[in-house]
């Protein structure tokens, strides 16, 4: 649908109530705030400036502050810089345009909108000088001027105010304060930067904008809104805030950009729940925290971006770099998807036939299966550019190992096969972490149970062994060692590593990426780990050091 079909789409809405006015007057104005042409453009703003007093100013204030820190068309910005300043500061004070729309835009601009507009540091520097030109006029004491609690000169004339004689002295009095204000902060020596803020507490309303900050600046932050998805180039957050604000789910880590360059801008990972009334059980909003990521959380870390491997990732030709890039712009997409499947399926917006609950638990599996890959992708990258960081803990292989046994045994059922694991007893706890091994796992045991025949049985045991390594021989390491199934029987350590391979056919639980790329992926993050994958003749042999000095196993359990 294009722009001006939308627009009248839009005002052919009834509004005979006020309840319906304010809905299609929000939607006229996120439509008009969206880049258009004059054309498809003027009878909105028309629309809007005539119904401008029937809006509360509490709303169109909140809408100018969900705007704020936004790339906006000129045309809404006129808009709300004609309204009283209260509602116009918001926006005024973070919207961004290019400098040929600012300079084409300040002489539509009421006084009052250039004074908040004086405020800004970050406009650009021809911008700011014609800012200045406008001095003599934009400080004239010719009225009343409603205060906006921002910054600025602003009066009221009294009893036997001057004429015009007295109005041009005070118009150059002023602006003379306005010139010496700005030559002693052009002359100041420059303030050290402040600090770094790492961490906030936050909390939203039921519209699901940010209305209270604590430990960051609440400027940039606040009027922001985790109930939409920022789209491509804009700020504010991604697809797992804004689904699970939709069903009213608690969420973690969440992705939230900040606009602006001061220490509450960029980057955030924002966690939240949501509260609800005691007594009537009325959704109330949510409440939560953000912290800065950490260095394998986002695509290009401060510091500069390392060089990646000269072959590219696992030796192709895709740089890895250049892959962590595509994987950050891959992960919003999925989790929007997920999320929005997952209401389906559990009929939160209302109840669903079963047909659609059926295709969207297909679409949940399939996205899932999706993000695995992107995360097994996003740890190959990171690995390559040898940005992976991995907290060494205590982990007990053995009771990981049953769980997913149970899982993949039920896989071996359906294919006519079988499982079976030996497990010694009194086994160490591994020093690893948690999800390094767990991926590890999952990998090796899809790559060997899924390839399975009728009749095959895939045998598996883990014990501490003696590895000879490079760089760890005669080390007594954890060993998982399992079967190569008949499927790859006769490959060798090349060509089953390679990062193209995956055997023919349509098999469960089968690697995204395929066999190679896991297997890979697997001695990988083993080496990471300070251990090691062997691929056996008839076994691969996974290798995890121990928390502790091992002794051989003596029995098995």
């Amino acid at each position: 649908m294009r722009f001006n079909d939308m627009i009248a789409t839009v005002l052919a809405q009834r509004e005979d109530h006020p309840s319906a006015l304010a809905a299609k007057w929000r939607q006229v104005v996120d439509l008009l705030a969206q880049e258009s042409g004059e054309g498809e453009a003027g009878e909105a703003s028309a629309w809007l400036r005539a119904r401008r007093l029937q809006i509360p100013a509490a709303a169109r204030r909140l809408a100018a502050e969900s705007l704020s820190g936004r790339r906006v068309s000129p045309e809404i910005l006129v808009y709300f810089a004609e309204d009283q300043a209260q509602v116009a500061a918001p926006l005024l004070a973070g919207a961004r345009l290019s400098a040929e729309e600012w300079l084409a835009l300040l002489p539509s601009l009421t006084p009052t909108g250039r004074s908040l507009l004086r405020h800004r540091r970050d406009l650009p520097a021809d911008v700011r000088h014609a800012l200045a030109g406008f001095g003599g006029s934009d400080f004239a004491l010719s009225g009343r001027v409603e205060s906006s609690g921002a910054e600025g000169l602003q009066a009221e004339p009294a009893a036997g105010a001057p004429g015009r004689d007295g109005d041009s002295q005070i118009r150059d009095l002023v602006a003379r304060i306005e010139n010496f204000r700005r030559q002693r902060e052009t002359a100041a020596p420059a303030p050290d930067a402040p600090p770094s803020v790492e961490s906030f507490h936050w909390e939203a309303g039921v519209d699901g904008v940010l209305f209270w900050v604590e430990g960051a600046p609440r400027g940039p932050i606040v009027g922001q809104s985790i109930a939409s998805i920022a789209e491509r180039g804009q700020y504010g957050v991604d697809g797992q805030a804004a689904g699970a604000f939709e069903k009213r789910a608690p969420f973690r880590d969440a992705r939230f950009n900040v606009a602006g360059s001061g220490t509450g801008s960029g980057d955030w990972r924002i966690s939240g729940v949501p509260f609800f009334d005691p007594r009537q059980g009325h959704f109330l909003g949510y409440r939560g925290t953000a912290r800065r990521p950490r260095v394998d959380e986002v695509a290009r870390p401060e510091g500069g971006a390392a060089a990646p491997a000269p072959d590219g990732l696992f030796g192709t030709s895709i740089p890895a770099e250049s892959l962590r890039q595509l994987i950050h712009e891959l992960r919003t997409p999925l989790n929007a998807i997920v999320g929005f499947a997952e209401m389906i399926d559990g009929q939160y917006l209302g109840p669903a036939a079963a047909a659609y609950r059926s295709r969207a638990a297909d679409i949940m599996e399939q996205a899932s299966n999706l993000l695995s890959a992107v995360d097994d992708l996003d740890t190959a990258a990171r690995i390559e550019t040898r940005r992976l960081q991995l907290d060494e803990s205590s982990v007990d292989a053995v009771a990981l190992l049953c769980r997913l046994h149970d899982a993949y045994e039920r896989v071996a059922q359906q294919r006519g096969s079988r499982i079976a694991i030996e497990i010694a007893r009194d086994l160490p706890p591994a020093r690893v972490e948690q999800g390094a091994v767990e991926r590890m796992f999952a990998r090796i045991l899809a790559a060997t149970i899924g390839l399975a025949g009728e009749g095959e049985t895939i045998g598996a045991t883990m014990a501490v062994e003696d590895y000879a390594g490079a760089e760890t021989t005669g080390r007594r390491m954890l060993c998982l060692s399992i079967d190569r199934p008949a499927a790859i029987a006769g490959l060798d350590e090349d060509a089953l590593l390679d990062p193209g391979y995956s055997p023919e056919g349509d098999w469960p639980g089968a690697p995204a990426l395929g066999l190679g790329f896991a297997l890979r992926l697997v001695r990988n993050l083993a080496e990471a780990v300070g251990g090691a994958l062997v691929v056996g003749d008839r076994r691969f042999l996974l290798y995890l050091p121990p928390l502790e000095p091992a002794e051989r196993s003596s029995g098995q359990a």
